[in-house]
């Protein structure tokens, strides 16, 4: 698929274009890139994107057994069509991202925004999720509005690259899935933590996943006010590589 469809983008220099020195001259202070909004908003959604990967993989099934009392069979029927769900939300953002790339339209949100308001969606996806009393209003939220938020992962990196130097761009991006990787880790104790203080399971379920719709929440309003890639790279003098209007090779 990818031989036949795919492509480098146009963000990335050709290989070999820049070399030592040349690569160094553009460079720019390290701190004043991972102070930016943009990156720290990155950050912030990528991380609350993970978590809400990570709670879904590690106890979404334990919830669907325990609490809404589905037999294993129907529960990785579940869990695995809403993996495919996940993988069809990333793909059609992709596509619909790139041919708005091409035609070089823009959104009614500023670039960046767009990101912030799916992990809003997501976080309300989350909720009535995590209240609903019925099957029919619970279960569809896990076939695509929870999987919305995973698109900041992708958005994320490709707005820190933009506001970095291609030299630097190993570091940057390095330090995001850094960041962003905590969520995994943090994640399955912390909702465990959760489940086990409340009362009971169902009641500490609840709780749980309110808690990952509420750090969905904040992460999404902070990326909608300050994800801003555009802006930052002209703040700190990046500009696009290649120029706008230089062709590229695919």
């Amino acid at each position: 698929m990818w031989r036949r469809y795919g492509s480098e983008g146009p963000l990335a220099p050709p290989v070999g274009a820049v070399r030592d020195g040349a690569a160094r001259d553009g460079e720019v202070p390290l701190w004043l890139i991972l102070l930016s909004g943009t990156f720290l908003t990155a950050c912030a959604g990528s991380f609350a994107a993970y978590w809400l990967m990570s709670s879904k993989l590690t106890w979404l099934p334990d919830h669907l057994e325990t609490v809404l009392g589905w037999d294993t069979h129907r529960v990785g029927l579940m869990v695995g069509a809403g993996a495919i769900a996940n993988g069809v939300v990333l793909l059609v953002h992709g596509l619909v991202a790139q041919r708005a790339a091409r035609r070089g339209s823009r959104g009614l949100l500023p670039a960046g925004a767009g990101a912030g308001v799916l992990l809003l969606l997501s976080a309300a996806a989350v909720t009535v999720f995590a209240t609903a009393e019925a099957d029919w209003l619970r279960v569809p939220m896990m076939f695509g509005p929870m999987a919305l938020a995973l698109v900041m992962m992708t958005v994320g990196q490709t707005a820190c690259a933009r506001i970095t130097p291609p030299s630097q761009r190993g570091v940057v991006l390095g330090a995001v899935v850094g960041v962003f990787a905590l969520g995994g880790v943090l994640a399955p104790l912390v909702l465990g933590g959760i489940v086990d203080a409340a009362a009971t399971t169902a009641q500490g379920y609840e709780n749980g996943w309110l808690f990952t719709a509420a750090l969905l929440a904040v992460a999404g309003a902070a990326t909608t006010a300050f994800l801003r890639p555009e802006r930052d790279a002209r703040r700190l003098g990046v500009p696009e590589t290649p120029p706008v209007g230089v062709p590229v090779a695919h």
